[in-house]
């Protein structure tokens, strides 16, 4: 400002000495219009100051992300979100509420909400490498576990399509002993219609079935292990999805919901071959069983291919509470009246067939995350139980194979420790090493079997798991994985396993 009016002075005095001879109006008439021309310069200088303010606070909101560790807003890119006006305070406002908004419901986070007519591409993705000792002598191998490919377009400011489309395994197998064994998988493909923060509808398609954090969250910069934690294979069947609809939105701040209804769970794990959805009439296999639990009981996505009768119902309640800093969690809930495919028989100890009546599901889980404010330390804990309202129904318990029976429910927790030791303070390449350990406990073979199969539970599928290792990430987007887990059996006849891993996981 010194500068500037040092030159105002100093031009007028060279116009002064170089105008004696104009005259007094003249003279007036150029002061006045040096001074308008002051009033603009002054002007254009607020602007720039303002506008250099805006990009140092929109620098200040991308380097200061969330301190929870893998949480939904520390994988939003700030540069995603391009708020329509100038107003700076108003906008980062908007953006961190927009983040609250988004950042529960699973795929939608990965949109901006802003920036309108526009298309976002993304992919997470990991392979993994290790040696696996299941009782018969240490094996190596390789697995190019998935690649996924997400899509997100913003269509108006309230409404959002969504896709994520699922390599597995190296690709598609056109035969069952097809060295290229595995699938091509649409796992969400919806559209979003915000009404307020409160109320948003999830059009009828594909999506995530909202029961725990990582079948929500599963890239794999969201878990420390090579494998996702051990709830989420059986208890849960993650990824976990179904054909659905539904509805999500706040209750409160620092408290979100989310309904779904769906498609329900299926007690067969063999797909309908018959036309018009029933399960084959030589043979099937359970989809529910004491060895996979749940894995194999989720119901089709094509072509009216579904063998059951009844819909699901999910709720879902996550919390972010201001009053206790770090502190994230959810509490999920799932039921449906029945799980009996159409068609479903057993095979009695005579080798004849009865037909199997009705059973319910319900599904229970709870889930803790704490990242201890200043320090690296984070500490996670979650607990699932599955209740089934008649074994005396269920295919693994009228098969033939009384290893395989299921009882009355099946459950696990799991707690774990990690700790965040960030080599460098720098957003970009931040070099975090996060050393854990997990311990986890997982039933799928409790008491009360009923059914025609020999009720002779030998506690197999009683497990422990121990989980010990480190994840390096480079980046956020990047983690490179080793971990070595030792499982215990409650049967003293089968063998302890044990596993050595490593992944290479990415999302961005």
């Amino acid at each position: 400002m010194l500068e500037k009016k040092l030159i105002f002075v100093i031009l007028t005095s060279v116009l002064a000495l170089f105008c004696e001879q104009a005259s007094a109006q003249d003279m007036d008439l150029l002061l006045k219009k040096l001074e308008a021309m002051e009033a603009r310069i002054n002007d254009l200088e607020t602007q720039l100051k303002s506008k250099n303010d805006a990009q140092s606070s929109s620098s200040k909101v991308a380097f200061n992300k969330s301190t929870k560790p893998n949480t939904t807003s520390s994988n939003i890119d700030e540069d995603l979100f391009k708020p329509n006006t100038i107003n700076t305070q108003s906008a980062s406002e908007a953006i961190q509420k927009r983040k609250a908004e988004l950042g529960q419901f699973g795929i939608t986070y990965r949109s901006d909400g802003y920036a309108v007519d526009s298309l976002r591409f993304g992919a997470y993705g990991e392979s993994m490498f290790g040696r696996i000792d299941s009782g018969d002598g240490w094996k190596n191998g390789f697995d190019a576990n998935k690649v996924v490919l997400l899509g997100t377009y913003q269509v108006t400011e309230d409404i959002i399509f969504n896709t994520e489309i699922e390599f597995e395994h190296g690709g598609i197998a056109a035969e069952e002993d097809d060295k290229l064994n595995g699938a091509i998988e649409v796992e969400q493909l919806f559209i979003d219609f915000r009404s307020n923060e409160h109320f948003t509808w999830r059009s009828p398609g594909v999506d995530v079935v909202p029961v725990g954090y990582i079948n929500l969250f599963h890239e794999p910069t969201q878990y420390y292990s090579s494998n996702r934690p051990e709830i989420y294979d059986g208890l849960i069947p993650s990824t976990w999805f179904a054909p659905s609809t539904g509805f999500y939105g706040k209750i409160i701040d620092g408290l979100n919901y989310q309904f779904q209804i769906s498609s329900g769970l299926e007690d067969v794990g063999t797909a309908a071959e018959e036309e018009g959805g029933s399960v084959p009439s030589d043979s099937y296999e359970a989809g529910i069983s004491a060895g996979d639990g749940l894995r194999h009981a989720r119901a089709p996505i094509g072509d009216h291919t579904q063998v059951g009768e009844d819909l699901a119902y999910a709720v879902r309640l996550s919390y972010d509470p201001e009053f206790i800093p770090g502190l994230s969690g959810s509490t999920s809930f799932y039921y449906t009246d029945d799980i009996t495919p159409r068609g479903a028989y057993g095979t009695n100890l005579n080798g004849t067939t009865r037909t199997l009546g009705r059973s319910n599901l319900s599904i229970f889980d709870t889930e803790l995350r704490y990242r201890i404010p200043s320090t690296g330390l984070e500490l996670r804990a979650e607990y699932a139980q599955t209740n089934f309202g008649d074994t005396d129904n269920l295919r693994a318990n009228n098969d033939g194979d009384p290893t395989n029976n299921v009882g009355s429910h099946m459950r696990g927790y799991s707690l774990e420790a990690a700790y965040h030791w960030q080599l460098y303070p720098n957003a970009v390449e931040s070099w975090e090493i996060v050393p854990f350990y997990r311990f986890s406990d997982i039933n799928l073979q409790s008491g009360g079997v009923n059914g025609s199969d020999a009720n002779t539970p030998s506690g197999e599928f009683d497990r422990r798991f121990h989980t010990i290792g480190a994840a390096i990430f480079p980046t956020p987007k990047i983690v490179l994985k080793l971990d070595y887990q030792f499982i215990e059996d409650e049967d003293p006849t089968t063998a302890d396993e044990k596993a050595l891993l490593g992944a290479v996981g990415f999302f961005f």
